[in-house]
């Protein structure tokens, strides 16, 4: 049974460091400085046409950008540059507000820890408020350009994956290590109650080896646990249960605990939603929950004449296995 969990736009006045260069376009560097009236000689340069008429123009070295790492992030905000194919994250503007988007940081990551597309095991997870640029991808229906946009990011990578034997690199092989590159799973929270989220997976190596794959770019969906209705009575171990649900959820899965000698379980309904499901109408879903194996396993006490049945938390639901999430206030 999976454990539930309760954890602006981009400010005109932004100074934070200047991207000079996103990964997949071109053109001149914002951060263009002019040496306006130079004399050749004073920048010891030759030259160029009538003596007086030449203008130096001097660029700033490019801003350097790293793989995410814990100490990308801190006090709840990126304060380094971190690039992941053609998705960038830069420091904001503050540090001071405690609340974007109408989110906290806990509140975000409720959210980020709940993303289907984050379910399993990783070895790291940072979250941090940012501002994000996106190139190079088509982005899904209804999503605006994100071009230094203001949103929470949390980011996930490594972990444990079991791969077929057949897959594994041989010990010591040069493939093993020249050729691997790692893969970043970004959850780009940017709408307002984060009601508008998307997935961002880097270019990279599957863990179990094979060609490299994406950048992919997806709509995020959250992992919620929904009230459900008993409909049918016990039958043969199961019983059925319905549950409202907006039209474009997805069932999850549905789970069961308790003890069949004493008749009482405790049954789950989770689902997976847009994050910005508003225009989904809700609609009545059903679905079957078994409590124990039909047939009774021989040695197994009996089924009692009445089974309760009791409800599990209601809520967002953390599907990412890791130790933490950095990045935290």
């Amino acid at each position: 049974m999976s454990k539930s969990i309760r954890i602006p736009a981009p400010d005109p006045s932004d100074t934070s460091p200047a991207v000079t260069h996103v990964p997949g376009t071109s053109g001149p560097s914002r951060a263009l400085v002019a040496g306006v009236a130079l004399g050749a000689a004073a920048l010891g340069l030759a030259a160029c046409g009538p003596a007086g008429a030449g203008v130096a123009y001097v660029t700033s070295p490019a801003v350097s950008a790293s793989s995410p790492s814990a100490s990308a992030v801190a006090g709840g905000r990126y304060t380094k540059i971190v690039a992941m194919s053609g998705l960038q994250v830069s420091p904001p503007t503050t540090s001071a507000t405690s609340e974007h988007l109408g989110l906290t940081w806990a509140q975000a990551a409720t959210a980020f820890a709940a993303t289907s597309a984050v379910q399993g095991s990783h070895a790291q997870a940072i979250l941090g408020y940012g501002l994000v640029t996106l190139s190079g991808s088509t982005l899904p229906g209804g999503t605006s350009p994100l071009d230094r946009r203001g949103a929470w990011v949390g980011i996930t990578w490594g972990g444990t994956t079991s791969c077929p034997a057949a897959a594994v690199p041989p010990a010591g092989s040069s493939t093993s290590r020249a050729s691997y590159h790692q893969i970043f799973t970004a959850v780009v929270i940017y709408g307002q109650g984060g009601d508008g989220a998307i997935v961002y997976t880097s270019r990279g190596t599957p863990s179990c080896g094979g060609p490299q794959t994406g950048p992919t770019v997806t709509a995020a969906r959250e992992v919620l646990s929904v009230p459900w209705q008993q409909t049918t009575q016990l039958h043969n171990g199961s019983v059925r249960v319905s549950y409202q649900a907006p039209s474009c959820a997805t069932l999850f899965s549905t789970a069961s605990s308790g003890n069949m000698g004493v008749g009482k379980y405790i049954l789950t309904v989770e689902v997976t939603e847009p994050f910005d499901r508003a225009s989904c109408p809700t609609t009545t879903h059903t679905t079957s929950i078994r409590l124990f194996p039909s047939p009774v396993p021989p040695g197994a006490p009996a089924v009692p004449s009445h089974t309760t049945l009791g409800h599990g938390p209601t809520g967002p639901v953390s599907v990412l296995q890791t130790g933490r999430i950095a990045g935290g206030p």
